[in-house]
């Protein structure tokens, strides 16, 4: 027992000596830390006592803070409270206004508070919307001289829908409230070294420039409800030295004054709808073909030689939704109003669809009387569907020149009835596009005496291969078949080869170039003339065209 006891006090005394600066200086003198050592160990816990001083300060001051903030967001919401009161007090006041003075004072009100709120919440919205406008031109400034992206397709599947009959425009110019502005500018120059031949009296051509073309197009959106276009032709082949207006129109996503989920509106989930004057969406043609100076979907220069355009006055409705799209329109039949007795409005449909991810197909159909109306050639207004070409041709002064120069353009365009069908293939790097069509004209002669009649079988396919993204090659063959002319039957046709490339110098400029070559074969001499020729005597041209465009 006594040895235990003296265990337990020689324990004690450790932890005494341990805990005492006794202890320290009986390890010291038993060799252990100097005094050096204790020194510092003592300087060292005083820092170590500053920093923890220091942290809690900092805490207290984050706690401040903390309530300071609290404090504010209480006041904030209690001006809100406020503000909300003061409104709903100035729409009760609304209602018992009745001199002018006092609607502009409610108006003044209205507005104070608008700004109050604004204020309150840190809104900035008109700040903003500049800020991002202003971005987006810097950034399609920089854009314009970027180089083509892989994959980067002529019409690519995503643009060829009823929205995408317009050119893309991504410089936004300004912004008011969710509707938001966008411009675009296209412009093009040519080249051309064409020698024309059997083209009877019609001369020889000689090497040189053609006049420069452009573009300049509007575009408003409030996404996913409302669009609206404007496009103008600032220099065009007809009109190389007036600006004039080619499209206008609006696009209907939602119905406005209705919630988004009423009656109407669901059904516009489904649907859009289009009125104004615009290019009607008659085969896909209209997504691969070159419009004045918007020429960047065309991989070519020329058309081909039949090309179904036209833009008229009226309207259209499209689905949105698939696997099988529908689309149905009607319009004036020409590109101007009329008002002209017996003259009936065109109506044209279209459905498409997408079997696989690489390939599209599309059938149209269109049908135009203005066989009794009152003016016009012959006695009669014609449509424009083969003809309009608001734009012009591309191979200029070719068989003596006009609105389009080399194109085919059957029927008189009295009592019309065409039909198309429409074949796209997309796969990296290649890319084809072909269609065939039909057309017949029952009345050439209108009101006048007799009823010949005009048939034409036509088509174009062409073939894109990617060489690089910015390098490319492309050939494309079209051809159009004469069953009757004026009323004479004929075993005529007429086809056009094409053959060239081009090269995106960046993604806004890209040039061309392109060997051409056209003739007509087999037409007898009692069809006499077709589109400003003597088609009997087998007239043709030949040659390269060069083209450099630019457009954002």
């Amino acid at each position: 027992m006594k040895r235990k006891h003296t265990g337990c006090q020689l324990v004690l005394l450790a932890v005494a000596m341990a805990c005492s600066p006794v202890a320290m200086t009986y390890a010291a003198d038993a060799a252990g830390p100097s005094a050096a050592d204790y020194q510092n160990l003592q300087k060292k816990y005083q820092q170590v006592q500053q920093q923890l001083a220091k942290v809690a300060q900092d805490v207290a001051t984050i706690k401040s803070t903390e309530a300071t903030l609290k404090k504010q967001e209480a006041s904030i919401k209690k001006q809100q409270a406020e503000l909300k009161k003061q409104q709903a007090q100035l729409k009760t006041a609304q209602s018992q206004v009745g001199s002018t003075e006092q609607k502009a004072a409610y108006e003044a009100a209205k507005k104070v508070y608008a700004e109050a709120m604004a204020q309150s919440q840190g809104i900035a919205a008109s700040t903003q919307a500049a800020n991002g406008w202003n971005n987006n031109i810097t950034q399609t400034i920089g854009n314009l001289f970027a180089p083509p992206a892989k994959d980067d397709y002529f019409s690519p599947f995503s643009k060829e829908n009823p929205d995408h009959m317009r050119p893309d425009m991504h410089m936004q110019v300004a912004q008011w409230q969710d509707m938001k502005f966008y411009m675009g500018f296209w412009t093009v120059g040519r080249f051309q070294a064409i020698q024309q031949f059997n083209a009877g009296s019609k001369s020889g051509l000689n090497p040189g420039f053609q006049n420069p073309y452009a573009n300049l197009s509007l575009y408003a959106t409030i996404p996913g409800k409302f669009d609206m276009f404007a496009d103008f032709y600032v220099a065009s082949a007809p009109h190389p030295n007036t600006m004039y207006g080619h499209e206008g129109y609006m696009v209907f996503k939602q119905i406005p004054g209705f919630g988004p989920n009423s009656l109407p509106n669901q059904l516009f989930d489904y649907i859009n709808a289009k009125v104004g004057a615009f290019d009607i969406d008659f085969g896909d043609n209209n997504y691969h073909r070159s419009n004045n100076a918007w020429v960047q979907n065309n991989p070519l220069i020329g058309n081909p030689l039949v090309d179904p355009n036209t833009e008229e006055i009226g309207a259209e409705v499209y689905s949105v939704k698939g696997p099988i799209y529908w689309l149905i329109g009607g319009g004036s039949g020409t590109t101007t109003m009329h008002f002209d007795y017996g003259a009936q409005p065109s109506i044209h449909a279209k459905i498409w669809g997408y079997p696989t991810k690489d390939l599209r197909l599309s059938a149209s159909v269109y049908h135009e009387d203005m066989g009794e109306s009152g003016n016009g050639p012959s006695g009669t207004e014609t449509t424009h569907l083969f003809s309009a070409q608001r734009s012009g041709g591309v191979y200029a002064a070719v068989f003596g020149g006009g609105d389009n120069p080399g194109q085919i353009t059957p029927q008189a365009g009295n009592d019309v009835t065409a039909v198309q069908g429409d074949i796209t293939y997309e796969s990296w790097p290649w890319e084809s596009y072909s269609y065939v069509g039909w057309t017949q004209d029952t009345n050439a002669n209108g009101q006048a005496p007799g009823s010949p009649s005009e048939r034409w079988l036509y088509g174009s396919s062409n073939v894109v291969y990617h060489i690089t993204p910015a390098l490319y090659l492309a050939a494309q063959y079209s051809y159009a078949f004469a069953g009757s002319v004026h009323g004479v039957d004929t075993n005529g046709w007429v086809d056009r080869i094409q053959v060239g490339g081009g090269y995106w110098l960046t993604r806004s400029i890209l040039t061309k170039l392109e060997y051409v070559q056209e003739q007509y074969h087999s037409f007898g001499g009692n069809t006499g003339v077709v589109d400003s020729v003597n088609a009997a005597m087998g007239p043709g041209f030949n040659g390269v065209v060069m083209e450099v465009s630019f457009g954002f």
